[in-house]
């Protein structure tokens, strides 16, 4: 996620994605942060000279709401990490408290909330937050360079409460008595924080300009780099999970349903949001052997188009009582299995699979309109295992184009760059240009 002003790479930018990096550590949440830190030295040990010398620019993602508690001055971790899906009922219990004033439906109330992950902490470990501080993932190996204490972006702190309209803390988390560990600068993704100050990190990022920016939440990363630009522009990413992201004029966010805006730029919304309705479905009845060739038989016998077996009216998920977002694997598993018996083969049962996530996709960007979203679906930028099949994107496409009142296709296409990575670096290259 580096910026070189010479443009040898690819519109100067270098990729390097650290969590690909094959490491030897258990991978246990007491010892992540060193395979983090690892990860991190390696990774710029592993660029050429000649390439580090002509670096100007760094800014790194990571996943949102995985969190760290630190010493306020050296930056060395006092706790384990705490991930992203690992959940803090007494955290969340805290902060339901009347002393809290925590509203009823904030996306902080959920136990796996950055601000429930802090507010644990304060309640079980220590309870005097001057002595420590939070910093997200991507904020501690960002200090990790410039070494500038309490400094986080708009992006990753959404979910610990920060409101990126106000660009500020409500009052009500400025009252909680741990207040004083929140980081306390707040930037827009692609920042400048200050030049590399850490001496290690100087043994690999040598020029003396060469400055840290703020990054941002992987998936929003993913959004940046697929090329999306423009209100009515969408992202999906479809991997073991669907999440799904939209260029909206207006903020949309109802914690109930999953949806929530991330602030990009100076005028948009990217509001979005995840469902189980995924990947993981079909590795639950097919290998990738399999996927290919029943995909085959799918586009050899033009089954969608011609509607062959019914195929595009299958809606397996349609009747899940607590919507797409609420729909666990297991489940939607469950209401596969006691639809494929009903199926001619397992080319048709694969087809309707497609078409059901296909239709979920679909429900999930017309839910974020009928919610506020300023802008019908223009076109859906894809990235994801989901991305790679052809056949598939064809059918989502069909499907996003029902009822559509312009009476235009909206396209499904492959984003041109699909790693977060590639999305981070573009804002170390705005960072750098931005002084």
């Amino acid at each position: 996620m580096f910026y070189s002003s010479e443009e040898e790479e690819k519109d100067g930018l270098l990729i390097r994605d650290v969590e690909k990096k094959k490491r030897n550590i258990s991978s246990s949440s007491s010892s992540m942060t060193a395979i983090w830190e690892d990860a991190l030295w390696t990774s710029l040990e592993n660029i050429p000279r000649e390439t580090r010398e002509r670096i100007v620019s760094v800014a790194i993602d990571g996943t949102s709401g995985t969190v760290i508690i630190v010493h306020p001055e050296s930056g060395e971790p006092l706790y384990k990490a705490m991930m992203y899906n690992e959940k803090f009922e007494v955290g969340a219990q805290y902060l339901a408290s009347e002393s809290c004033r925590v509203p009823d439906g904030h996306v902080t109330r959920s136990s796996t909330s950055a601000l429930s992950k802090l507010a644990h902490y304060f309640a079980n470990e220590h309870p005097k937050p001057i002595s420590y501080k939070l910093l997200h993932h991507a904020d501690w190996l960002s200090y990790k360079l410039h070494e500038n204490m309490g400094v986080s972006d708009f992006n990753n702190s959404l979910k610990l409460g920060f409101d990126p309209g106000s660009e500020t803390y409500p009052q009500w988390m400025l009252d909680l008595p741990f207040a004083e560990a929140l980081p306390k600068t707040m930037l827009p993704p692609g920042a400048r924080i200050g030049v590399v100050q850490n001496p290690r990190a100087k043994e690999f990022l040598s020029n003396p300009e060469c400055i840290v920016c703020t990054g941002t939440t992987d998936s929003v990363a993913a959004f940046i780099a697929s090329g999306a630009n423009e209100p009515g522009d969408a992202c999906t990413s479809l991997g073991s999970t669907l999440a799904w992201k939209l260029i909206s004029e207006a903020r949309v966010d109802d914690a109930s349903v999953g949806i929530y805006s991330h602030k990009i730029g100076d005028q948009y919304w990217l509001v979005g949001g995840a469902c189980n309705t995924g990947g993981n479905i079909l590795r639950a009845f097919f290998t990738n052997d399999e996927l290919q060739s029943l995909t085959d038989t799918i586009e050899m016998e033009n089954m969608f188009e011609l509607n062959l077996f019914g195929v595009r009216d299958a809606d397996f998920f349609k009747s899940n009582a607590g919507g797409d977002f609420g729909l666990e694997v297991s489940d939607a598993v469950k209401k596969c299995e006691s639809e494929r018996e009903t199926c001619e083969n397992d080319a048709v049962f694969l087809c309707k699979i497609f078409s059901s996530i296909a239709k979920a996709e679909k429900r999930c960007y017309d839910n974020a309109n009928a919610m506020g979203a300023s802008e019908k679906l223009k076109k859906v930028y894809t990235s994801g295992g989901g991305a790679a099949n052809a056949t598939w994107c064809k059918m989502r496409s069909s499907c996003l184009s029902i009822d559509n009142k312009s009476g235009s296709t909206i396209d499904v296409v492959a984003s041109e760059y699909t790693e977060a990575s590639y999305g981070t670096a573009l804002l170390a290259k705005k960072g750098y240009h931005s002084r």
